[in-house]
């Protein structure tokens, strides 16, 4: 197969069709124009943000695994889905009221309204289709009231016309009731589109784009594109505080946890606290004490280190205990552990951090997921395995804490062997008093713990800082009207060319003269011309139209073909299949070679589909196969004058037999060419298409020479193969070709009478 490109091929066909090309190019810039008249230009409108490192050594130790190659910013790449989530556009659009989308019509384009749309309309009672799909309402001020038309898809519309928008208005979507917001004008259309939320949400987050700015920056990009920036920019604006005011939320509900736990606690330590002072009270009361104080604080104060360090393991040990008993409560599960609240074990306060903080995260993917979300799921094994780890820690830290316990209480028993002798009264004394002191060490600390949370809740963080506020890019318009022709133009060149591929592809005619002559293994005769006039006979003495010079060539160049030894040649004229113009072709050479002066016998031996005795009218057909059937029929019995040259004669078919190719095969056809070589210089034989039957090679025996007559944008390319191996197997000898009914404009000729 041969695949090299013929660029003179390519060239002459679009040379040829060039008027396909313009008609694309007109076409495509013509709707193209349209589209850009019709079409509002659409803006990017751009924000950026920077979110706050909540810890700078996580945030070194991150960036330090970036640089290695070892991991990226996975908290900043959480938050980019979480400004794309669909519960942060609902409460941005929630705020913003954009559920509907409000237009007036402005020359070809519609203009979108945003902060003050001419129409609110009320949906009384929406039907089964307004209720599922989108549609959109267009109000039309006339003389005599509105015109109120609701499109739903494509083939779903109404028109109602109403007096007045006071009352509702029945329409395919439901019942409406249209509130205009200003005086409509009678030159303009206005238009609402009204989609179910969801679908409303979803069409923001296709238009909202959210990025990083580098993979391990904690820069964040928001774009938006529309036709309407000054939405977008509010829009934008509000999501970005949107969710700054969800993330307060989310750090204000771990403060408030802990508060409650800290007041909770405090409520308890006052009590016992109060129950301590009034023991101490009523021990001095009782016991008529006076001096006694003295002596015990000069007595605590000698073992001040051990009863602190008693008095903060106690603390300990209690903090301890309720972050156990709260992780045991079944009712707080998937709750904040309440943090900050004192615990000094490093270990477990980071465990508790690191919990917090996928609680936290747990519960924003919630608000955008479905319980059986995988990553919900995932995150809520993992807070599991978390919470059996700080349990586990739990025991640890409890054990250590008692252990200290025991050690400082050993200490304190020397301490109390040491008072042992004092009397009984001072010994209880200092007993109740070291009691009170713990309560009142403990109760300090968790008010201490108490202030210090209580700013931390004060404190409004912003967690997204605004570097670029939101704003519309100037040199984001599009469609730009030149960028637009010129793609048209492109589409109009391409989208021809695509049609004439397919046609060329799908087109197996012979439609390249130069290609045909290439292709063919025979020397070429000549091209004949599309014959315009219909006529059968193109050339005539006298005459000097293109079709006839171009059969004069054809006579010329039969001189080079013939050999010289041949006298009188018998000349057969053929083709592959029916209609390509071998008769036109033999009727036309004759007869040029009879305005030459030479004697020529036309001889019409298509017998299946005989055409000479109708190319030259002919009342009668000839007896031409009654000669080969019949010996007593004599051969000038069927030669016929042919009325358009004296030196013309012709031997029409006749009646058409039942068996053509067994009356081929009789010595009368050796009889017949013998006598006609004896009577003419030229024997011109018209016979039928060798692709279809076999008559043409059974004549083979008598010709001298074969002429193959193809026909320009009408002979399957595959006839030229099938031509090729008729020739190679010699079937047919000393073949020539022509090729019919090829393009005048094509023919360089500079004189001569154009057919007419």
């Amino acid at each position: 197969m041969n695949n090299e490109i013929d660029v003179r091929k390519i060239v002459r066909i679009v040379m040829e069709k060039w008027w396909w090309f313009a008609i694309g190019v007109g076409f495509f810039v013509l709707l193209g124009t349209a589209y850009y008249l019709r079409k509002a230009p659409d803006w990017v409108t751009d924000a950026t943000i920077v979110l706050r490192q909540k810890d700078s050594s996580i945030g070194e130790q991150l960036g330090s695994l970036a640089m290695l190659g070892l991991g990226g910013n996975t908290a900043a790449e959480d938050e980019v889905v979480v400004l794309s989530s669909r519960g942060l556009i609902t409460q941005a659009l929630d705020a913003l009221n954009l559920w509907e989308a409000s237009y007036v019509k402005d020359g070809f384009r519609y203009r979108g309204e945003f902060q003050n749309p001419a129409l609110t309309i009320e949906y009384l009672q929406l039907s089964e289709r307004g209720e599922d799909r989108p549609f959109l309402v267009y109000v039309k001020p006339t003389k005599k009231g509105y015109k109120v038309r609701v499109k739903s898809g494509f083939f779903h519309r109404s028109t109602t016309k109403v007096a007045s928008l006071d009352e509702p208005v029945e329409t395919l979507a439901g019942t409406l009731l249209i509130h205009p917001n200003r005086e409509l004008s009678r030159d303009t259309t206005y238009r609402v589109i009204h989609k179910r939320h969801e679908l409303v949400v979803a069409d923001y987050r296709k238009r909202i784009s959210v990025t990083l700015h580098k993979k391990e920056s904690n820069i964040i990009k928001l774009s938006m594109k529309s036709p309407m920036p000054d939405r977008d920019r509010v829009l934008l604006h509000q999501l970005i505080e949107q969710y700054n005011l969800n993330a307060i939320v989310d750090k204000n509900m771990l403060a408030s946890n802990t508060a409650s736990f800290i007041n909770e606690r405090m409520n308890i330590i006052t009590a016992e606290l109060s129950e301590a002072e009034k023991t101490v009270s009523q021990y001095k009361e009782k016991n008529k004490i006076a001096d006694i104080e003295t002596q015990a604080r000069l007595v605590l104060e000698a073992n001040s280190v051990e009863q602190q360090a008693m008095a903060e393991i106690e603390t300990q040990l209690n903090l301890v205990d309720y972050i156990d008993e709260f992780l045991h409560n079944d009712s707080k599960q998937g709750n904040l552990i309440p943090a900050n609240i004192g615990i000094t074990d490093a270990a477990l306060e980071s465990s508790l951090s690191e919990y917090n903080s996928i609680v936290l995260q747990r519960m924003r993917i919630q608000r955008t997921a479905t319980e059986n979300n995988p990553v919900l799921e995932q995150m809520d094994l993992q807070l599991a395995s978390m919470r059996q780890n700080i349990i586990a820690t739990i025991s640890s830290v409890r054990e250590s804490l008692r252990i200290r316990q025991r050690n400082l209480q050993a200490q304190d028993s020397k301490f109390n062997r040491q008072i042992k002798d004092a009397p009984e009264q001072e010994r209880e004394y200092v007993r109740i008093v070291r009691d009170q002191k713990i309560k009142e060490q403990l109760y300090l600390f968790l008010y201490e713990k108490r202030e210090e949370n209580a700013l931390m809740l004060a404190a409004t963080t912003i967690p997204a800082k605004i570097l670029d506020v939101p704003q519309r890019d100037v040199r984001s318009r599009t469609p730009k009207l030149m960028n637009l022709l010129v793609i048209c133009f492109i589409l109009g060149l391409l989208f021809p060319a695509a049609l004439l591929y397919i046609y060329t592809l799908f087109n197996d005619k012979v439609d390249d003269a130069k290609e045909y002559e290439r292709r063919v293994k025979a020397p070429m005769l000549g091209e004949i011309v599309q014959n315009s006039r219909q006529a059968h006979i193109a050339i005539r003495e006298g005459e000097s139209t293109v079709s006839a010079e171009l059969f004069r060539l054809i006579r010329t160049n039969l001189r080079f073909i013939i050999p010289s030894s041949v006298k009188n040649p018998v000349i057969l004229v053929t083709s592959s299949i029916n209609g390509e113009g071998k008769s036109y072709i033999s009727s036309n050479i004759a007869l040029s070679l009879a305005i030459l002066g030479k004697k020529v016998a036309l001889v019409g031996l298509d017998i299946r589909k005989p055409m000479i005795a109708q190319y030259f009218g002919l009342a009668q057909k000839g007896h031409l196969t009654d000669y080969l059937a019949e010996p007593s029929v004599t051969i000038d019995d069927v030669i016929v004058p042919s009325g358009e040259h004296k030196n013309l004669d012709l031997l029409p078919c006749g009646t058409i037999p039942p068996n053509p190719a067994e009356l081929l095969q009789t010595k009368r056809v050796e009889e017949l060419f013998a006598e006609l070589r004896k009577r003419y210089d030229y024997i011109i034989v018209d016979t039928a298409p060798v692709a279809l039957v076999s008559d043409t090679y059974l004549l083979d025996r008598i010709a001298d020479m074969t002429i193959f007559v193809s026909r320009y944008k009408y002979t399957p390319t595959e006839m030229i193969d099938y031509l090729n191996q008729l020739i190679e197997q010699e079937r047919m000898h000393n073949v020539a070709c022509v090729l019919n009914g090829t393009k005048s404009s094509r023919k360089g000729y500079g004189y001569g009478a154009q057919e007419s």
